[in-house]
This record gives structure tokens, sequence and C-alpha cells, in this order.
């Protein structure tokens, strides 16, 4: 039997060469002149006018929340479809998350229920693309400005997502990316934000190297290193080939499936995934039954390795609880399928023949 592994290890062996580079300047740390070209490099790619590189994608949703001058008691709303990292930065800031249902077929917030739950206290809506799919971005940053609310995006598993042929991360007054070692861009641990916004880039700076130390601005270190600095520099050059292969490796997978009870999760229209990971949306009596049948196959999935659930539903979130039916439903109805350039012909032609094959028992 196969194992199919949901991870992608880069490997570049220009990359020794690169850090020991980094090594001998003897220029380590978090305000290296290594952390300004890794910066520079982020904005040129992503079309933004800043970006301050952090310690984590966790650090990147901290630091977007101080940047753009959240207070104590003010209220954020995202959807409960989001990982638990998106929410603990929120609640460790004094602020107060408020879960608004996603879309029917979408990840995107459902903006009539932005409405009915709205308060004065509400500040910001957060949305958060999960396995790369969006929504439609430009439709929620008028919503949202139009109603006097910041819009952040946060972006982990987005790397080169896109709407209307931008990426996602120019829709929002800022963006927030992970560049953990699952990411499309990888460094290990990092993250980084983005935004076109002067005052917030500069408050971003300083809120990630302790005020600059000067005792009139609060900050804490959320600075990133040079030696993956030096890595994202390099592996961002690779970002645009690993979105094709990922495509390449979806387009194949679609055109094998024949299961009727299965499709790929609908993409909104305009949109464009990066493909972090192939999403099926599934219409068996049991979808969990089919999902163990993929795992005992070698197929791993997402959905059983997070336990995914409405956040509202586990220990942690439970006094955040509310109705959000779609988002129950979209939980219980999709399962992801490894397609980076790791994985082969013959695994996507394994994995479409495991699909077919499956008959509800």
């Amino acid at each position: 039997m196969k194992r199919i592994s949901d991870k992608y290890q880069i490997f570049d062996k220009n990359e020794v060469e690169i850090l020991a580079e980094q090594l001998e300047s003897g220029k380590l740390s978090g305000t290296s002149v290594a952390i300004q070209d890794y910066e520079d490099d982020l904005s040129q790619f992503f079309d933004a006018k800043f970006a301050v590189a952090v310690s984590s994608g966790t650090a990147a949703i901290q630091v977007a929340l101080f940047s753009l001058g959240l207070s104590k008691g003010d209220k954020v709303m995202l959807t409960p479809t989001c990982p638990m990292m998106t929410v603990y930065p929120i609640i460790f800031a004094g602020l107060v998350p408020v879960f608004v249902d996603t879309e029917a077929d979408s990840f995107g917030f459902d903006i009539e229920d932005v409405v009915k739950k709205f308060d004065s206290k509400v500040r910001a809506v957060i949305d958060i693309p999960m396995w790369g799919y969006p929504m439609d971005v430009k439709k929620r940053q008028e919503f949202c400005h139009s109603h006097d609310l910041l819009y952040i995006l946060d972006l982990a598993q987005a790397h080169g997502s896109k709407f209307g042929g931008k990426y996602l991360s120019k829709y929002c007054d800022v963006a927030c990316f992970s560049t953990h070692d699952r990411k499309i861009l990888s460094t290990g641990e990092g993250g980084f934000i983005l935004t076109d916004d002067r005052q917030t880039a500069e408050s971003a700076k300083s809120f990630t190297q302790f005020g600059f130390m000067k005792g009139v601005d609060f900050g804490l270190n959320y600075k990133l290193g040079a030696l993956q600095a030096t890595i994202g520099k390099n592996r961002l050059k690779q970002v645009n080939s690993q979105l094709v292969k990922r495509k390449e490796n979806s387009d194949l997978l679609r055109s094998l499936i024949k299961n009727n009870s299965v499709s790929e999760f609908k993409i909104t229209e305009r949109g464009t995934a990066n493909y972090y990971t192939y999403l099926l949306s599934l219409r068996f009596k049991d979808n969990l039954g089919f999902i163990k049948y993929l795992e005992e196959k070698g197929i791993p999935s997402d959905i059983t390795r997070y336990s995914y659930l409405p956040l509202y539903e586990l220990p942690a979130f439970l006094e955040y609880g509310t109705v959000c039916a779609n988002a129950e439903l979209l939980s219980k109805t999709i399962t992801t399928i490894p397609v980076h350039p790791g994985i082969t012909v013959d695994d996507i032609q394994y994995i479409a023949e495991c699909i077919n094959l499956y008959e509800e028992r």
C-alpha cells in the first residue's frame, strides 16, 4: 500500500552555501540587512508597498491587530472554519472574537450574518481562505470600508491565491502570512505582513522591535532571524514554479476522478486557488467514513489530522459559541488531498483510483 505524504520538504543544495555566507557575516539577528533584503523581495513579489517579516504567522496576526490600533475590549469578527492560531492572538490582545457564518459555498464571511451580529464595539473583520481557496475579497473589502471596519486577511495557507488577477493581499488593510514548514513559502518558522499603508507598516516594525527600544512606544520581540530571512529570500524565487506544479497535479487529479459523490470545492468566480491542497466536496451519507477509507489507503486528510470542527465547538472557545449553520455544514462535507510538487503522477493515479473504487457501505 502506498503512503502519500502531505508534507512537501524543499531541499535546495544552494541554500547550504547561501546560509554559510550569512553565518560568516556574523549578522544573524532580526536587525540584519538580510531582513530588509527579504522584506524588499516580499514587497516586490506580492506588489505591496510594505512588508514586515515576523517570527511566525501567529505573530503576524498579533502585529497586525496592534499596528491597526485595536484596543482592549474591541471586537473582531471572523469565521469559525479558521485555524485556532487565528483566534488566539485576538484573545491574547484583550480583544473579543465574534464568530460569524461563512457563505454556503466559500470560506468567506457571510455579510448578512456580520450585519446581524454587528454592534458598536466591532472594529475589524478577518477573512481566512482555508487551503488557499479564495473568496470574493473585493466585495468584502468594499463592505468593510463602507461600514468603517478594518479588513484583515489571514493568508497563512494562501500564498499565490488571487482574485481578479491580483493577489488577495491587494484587497485588505493588512495581510498576514505564515512561512511555517508546510507552507508554500517556507522558512521553517516565520511569517510576514503586507500593507500599502506607511503608518501601519512603521507601527508594525516598531512593535516587533520593542518600540525601537526608545521607551516611548510599547513593543515585543517578534523579529525574524537573519538565517530564516536568507532561506525565505531564496525560496521566494521558487513560489511560482511550485504554484504551476500544484495546478498541474490538481488538473490531472480532477480529470481522473469519476466518483459522482465527490467534486472539487467550488472556486469563487474570478478567483484562483493556489492548491496548497486539493479540496474535495463530499456528498456521501457518511463523509467521515470516506475520509477514513482514504486514510486506510495511505491518503491523509487535514480534516482528521486536526479534528476539524467549527472552533466554537472546542473547549477553548465555548464561551464564544454561536450559530453558524453554513460553517458547520462545510466542516462536515470536505476533505483535503495532497497535490504538492513532491506528489508523482503515479501517486495521483493511485489517489484517483482509490476515490473511484470507493463504494459506500
